[in-house]
Order: C-alpha cells, then structure tokens, then sequence
C-alpha cells in the first residue's frame, strides 16, 4: 500500500466516524428533547446512567422473583 493509499483511507475513516458521532448525537438530542422531566421514565433512565451495575442487579432479582411465580 502506498502512502496516497493509506492516507485517503484514513480520511474516509475519520469522515466516516464523524458522520456516525454526528448521527448518535442527532439521535441523543432527538431522545433528551421527547422525554419530560419528572416523568418515571426519564428518572429510571436518570439512574440507569448514573449507576449501571447496581441497575442491572435490581432488574436481575426482579426477573429472578418473577421467573419463580
């Protein structure tokens, strides 16, 4: 590979991961903009971001006490 090559793919690949940066942050904006505040959505949404694991624990035994009814 010769360096026009490697520098025109390396170009297209920082075009294409900005496009893609610039479409996800469309998409977040988009998301923020149609959920209202102090809906409980928007607040389990709140605390899943700040806090994943301990998220991902409680919906776990939740499955866990559901599965055994």
């Amino acid at each position: 590979m010769n360096e026009h090559q490697s520098e025109s793919s390396t170009s297209t690949f920082s075009e294409t991961t900005a496009t893609i940066r610039e479409a996800a942050r469309g998409v977040r904006h988009t998301l923020e903009d149609g959920t209202a505040p102090g809906q409980w959505k928007a607040i389990l949404s709140d605390l899943v971001r700040e806090a994943p694991l301990p998220s991902l624990a409680v919906a776990f035994m939740i499955g866990v006490i559901a599965a055994r009814r």
